[in-house]
């Protein structure tokens, strides 16, 4: 998840190839989650030390004078690796019920992992035929052009880099609580958005992913391991205004809070994630919250994620959760409801949740990843909301 510098890698696995000699790394929770060793303490100042070394140029330049706006705004080429993956995702969500979720997962051989989801009162969720399978074939034309995203009639084409995306769907939807009532669906809209962008590996707070990797068992094999899983991966908020068609009865979608991601990485391999929790929360007063809790026990077992998006358009990075994925569903059984806190820049949000609908979906060649997407409301230090999750399981 991280590419760290190798001669500070190499220190740090020299220095504690002799420590391990002399400590035992504490019992995994469910022989998955890792605990503080004896040594935690050292090793977290080693790891903080080495991000700080490596975000030094970041305190004198933004990122996107290393990160490229216009060059990671689109589609990004294949590496050779039969698992190479670059992928988006976008979400809105209206406080009076409406809810769409969909995403294209690009990978070799002119195939894509994608899937679309809505959620409207009147019908409960609706969901592309092929759910719960996600296997599709990439539209010839976007394959040649590399100027879209496209799939089964879902398409994300980029306008302007992290301002503004055309969103649009057209095929037909199943009925999730009527698998008979199949019907046409035709949305186009448009993404935008006057929010920064939050890149993880740039913006996570060091001491959130130091206190996460020097949590588990050092070795050259680790290291190389986070070098070899390393992901680009940034997500922005934002608003989406468009045209909903539902079998003739037409919703116009006016200014709906909204989401979106984008990550690429050499390969994406489904069988090594554990589990993840993500929520993405949209509230009454313009706050807007994305926060993950996910375990690669390969490389870190307890890694956070998140930040606070303020309607006055500033982003404050989650520190602090107090949601542990071994607490929560580990038995594969998910709760209906839930609670949990946060901690971005000194403030402490407690967050209530209520799940309404959910429905599932498989990624990976082999199935590996088991996807649960669940439509909520929410209640944030007062404030009501709505939002979407997700809560993975490695399906093997």
């Amino acid at each position: 998840m991280l590419v760290l510098s190798i001669s500070l890698a190499f220190l740090a696995i020299t220095l504690f190839s002799i420590l391990r000699r002399k400590s035992k790394q504490p019992n995994k929770i469910f022989n998955v989650y890792s605990q503080p060793g004896k040594w935690f303490t050292l090793k977290y100042y080693v790891f903080l030390f080495m991000l700080m070394v490596r975000r030094f140029k970041y305190r004198f330049l933004d990122k996107s004078q290393f990160f490229k706006p216009d060059q990671l705004d689109k589609l990004q080429p294949l590496s050779n690796h039969e698992l190479a993956c670059d992928a988006v995702f976008f979400q809105f969500v209206s406080q009076d019920g409406i809810y769409y979720c969909s995403g294209i997962e690009r990978r070799q051989e002119g195939k894509c992992a994608g899937l679309i989801y809505l959620v409207l009162p009147e019908y409960g969720i609706l969901c592309n035929e092929k759910i719960p399978s996600t296997v599709m074939d990439a539209d010839p034309k976007s394959l040649f052009s590399m100027e879209y995203y496209g799939a089964e009639g879902i398409s994300f084409t980029p306008v302007e880099s992290m301002k503004k995306w055309r969103v649009s769907y057209k095929g037909k939807m199943r009925q999730e609580s009527n698998p008979q009532n199949v019907v046409n669906v035709e949305l186009d809209g448009i993404w935008q958005s006057d929010y920064p962008w939050v890149l993880f590996e740039v913006d996570t707070p060091a001491h959130v992913l130091a206190k996460a990797f020097a949590t588990e068992e050092w070795s050259r094999e680790y290291f190389e391991k986070l070098k070899e899983t390393h992901q680009s991966h940034y997500e922005q908020m934002g608003y989406f205004s468009g045209k909903l068609n539902v079998n003739g009865t037409i919703y116009e979608l006016d200014n709906l809070d909204a989401f979106r991601d984008h990550s690429f990485s050499f390969k994406r391999d489904w069988s090594i994630m554990h589990r993840y929790i993500y929520h993405m929360f949209y509230l009454k007063d313009g706050t807007k919250i994305s926060v993950g809790v996910v375990s690669q026990p390969s490389t870190s077992s307890n890694l956070l994620v998140g930040y606070v998006a303020r309607s006055n358009k500033t982003v404050d990075m989650i520190d602090e959760c107090d949601l542990k994925l071994y607490q929560h569903g580990e038995n594969g059984k998910m709760p209906t409801e839930l609670c949990f806190m946060v901690t971005a820049n000194k403030k402490t949000y407690e967050i209530q949740v209520k799940y309404l609908h959910q429905s599932v979906h498989f990624k990976g060649r082999n199935k590996e990843a088991r996807i649960n997407e669940r439509f909520l409301e929410c209640i944030v230090n007062g404030v009501p909301g709505r939002g979407i999750s997700e809560w993975h399981y490695n399906n093997n």
